[in-house]
């Protein structure tokens, strides 16, 4: 059986969902550690054999404790998790049992987001699929899967937002294809963290800082590329968006 790490970075806005998740992870015989990144840097008390937790002197953001828990991970998979999801027993087993070292990343599909805002029984397993992707769908980034040679670290100055996007596009220069998971649900509380104002400034820092390094100059002033079920189109600076399912 394949083996993975599991990277949780956390401000423990809900130490709950947080237990929760780390309880379901324990009982998952392909998770052989837990590294929780605990950027509210007040130190995480649960008892767990498979469980390390790593405090910062001060909160790293999500980008750049990706980037840490990648490297500190002692397994060839890993997968990256928000802190606020409700997943089913052995989810992560049966991810990676679909998975091969030739895929780009693995995220998760909007389609089977459930949100909530109380505390859920873990939801029922069903059959969970790998589906091709070519344009990262909203909340991909809440369960990432991936080999470590698929990875390309994210730059530092990235701290909050486009880190799975970063990813997402680095594989697919290097022609990996990348993939969703579809077919099993999951809880989701959204936004613990990314919505506080003090943030905001720093997301949209992110967001122009991720145009400049990924686009040409000349795809500032005309650029098309696809998302999830539509398309992004650039022109002289003003952005659009057009989905084929309005929905997402």
């Amino acid at each position: 059986m394949n083996k993975l790490s599991v990277v949780i970075p956390t401000l423990q806005k809900n130490k709950e969902f947080l237990d929760n998740l780390v309880k379901t992870l324990s009982v998952d015989e392909s998770v052989t550690e837990i590294i929780v990144i605990d950027n509210s840097c007040t130190g995480y008390n649960c008892e767990n054999e498979k469980l390390r937790v790593i405090t910062p002197e001060k909160n790293l953001y999500v980008n750049p404790s990706w980037n840490l828990g990648v490297k500190e991970a002692k397994e060839d998979i890993v997968a990256l998790l928000n802190d606020d999801i409700i997943i089913p027993d052995d989810f992560c087993k049966n991810v990676i049992s679909q998975m091969n070292s030739k895929m780009g990343c693995i995220g998760f599909s909007v389609d089977y987001i459930k949100e909530t805002k109380e505390m859920m029984p873990n939801p029922e397993i069903t059959q969970l699929k790998l589906e091709q992707i070519d344009g990262r769908c909203m909340h991909w980034g809440i369960a990432i899967f991936f080999y470590k040679s698929s990875y390309y670290e994210i730059p530092n100055e990235l701290k909050i937002y486009c880190g799975d996007d970063w990813i997402f596009l680095q594989n697919k220069r290097e022609h990996k294809q990348n993939y969703y998971i579809c077919g099993q649900n999951i809880y989701h509380y959204g936004s613990l963290s990314s919505n506080s104002k003090t943030l905001n400034p720093i997301g949209d820092n992110d967001r122009k800082l991720y145009r400049k390094l990924t686009r040409h100059w000349w795809q500032f002033i005309f650029n098309i590329e696809p998302v999830y079920r539509g398309f992004r189109l650039a022109i002289l600076g003003i952005e659009l968006l057009h989905h084929y399912n309005k929905r997402h």
